[in-house]
Order: structure tokens, then sequence, then C-alpha cells
């Protein structure tokens, strides 16, 4: 049993990284961050908040090692965006609804610091092409990606069939 959590998490986070690196990287178009989201996500569950701090850390050097930008960028931003997650956790304990907006906020949070700090490092530019659209497009895909699979993360994760029943 203490085993299975820790492997159901790695097992999502593997997943996350495999679709956002091979299927999300094909579309061009509407493009969601699904790894950034399943840090988020992991606010809700009943790990403890240290743990989902090294758990988004790890993810996010997972991207880094696997794509070509600055190593540990992303690792920073998707653990800024789990602690504000962590911190905000009360606001999306009312509805699906309530979940998605959440997690589409701190979306928006997490590119506009990955924005920042790789324009900061040299890794990007804000007057960038296509930035106006990630700000707005990632988001939003992020909050309906969000309305969809909440519910299910966080009652695998937590093995709780009653978790966030809604």
């Amino acid at each position: 049993m203490r085993f299975r959590t820790p492997a159901i998490v790695f097992l999502i986070l593997v997943a996350a990284v495999v679709i956002q690196t091979t299927l999300f990287g094909m579309i061009r178009l509407v493009t969601p961050d699904l790894v950034l989201l399943v840090s988020i996500l992991l606010a809700l569950t009943r790990i403890k908040p240290e743990l989902v701090l090294a758990i988004s850390f790890s993810a996010g050097l997972m991207v880094d090692l696997i794509g070509s930008s600055l190593l540990g960028l992303r690792a920073i931003v998707f653990m800024s965006a789990a602690y504000i997650a962590l911190r905000t956790r009360e606001r999306a304990d009312i509805g699906r609804i309530a979940t998605a907006f959440w997690a589409g906020v701190l979306t928006l949070i997490g590119v506009v610091l990955l924005l920042l700090l790789g324009t900061l490092f040299g890794q990007s530019t804000i007057l960038g092409e296509h930035v106006f659209s990630r700000l707005f497009t990632v988001p939003l895909a992020n909050m309906l990606l969000a309305a969809l699979i909440a519910p299910s993360l966080v009652r695998l994760v937590d093995q709780d069939p009653a978790a966030l029943r809604y």
C-alpha cells in the first residue's frame, strides 16, 4: 500500500511528460502544458506539501532534460506554480468549474513566470512570436483539461473513490 501511491504518481508524471513531448509537441495551434497541470492538480491530493513541491521540481527537470530549454527553468516555474496551488487549494474544492478556473489561472501565472525567467536568462523574449497566443491558449487548454481530469486524477492518487466527487 505504501508503495502504490508513489508508483501511481511516477507513472502519471511519466505519461504526462511523454504525452507533452510527443503528441502535444506536434500540435501547434492549441497546446496544453500537461506536466504543469499535473503539478498543479497534485496540490489537491493528500500528498504532503513538501513532496508535491519535490515532485513538481522533478517533473520540471524531466521536461528540461528532454527539451532544449535552460536546465532548471521549468523546474523552478513548476515548483512555484505548485507552491501557489498549495497555498490556494481551498479555492478549488467547491466544484469542477472552480477547479478548472483555478488551474487556468495558475497555468497563466506559470506561463508568465516562464516567459519572464526565459527572457532574463536569454531563452526567449517577451516580444517574441506567438507570445500572446501562448498566454491565452495554454491556460484555456489547461482549464478544459482540468475540468475533465481533475477528479479522476485526485481519486486515483488518493485511492479514495469519494475524493473530489463532482
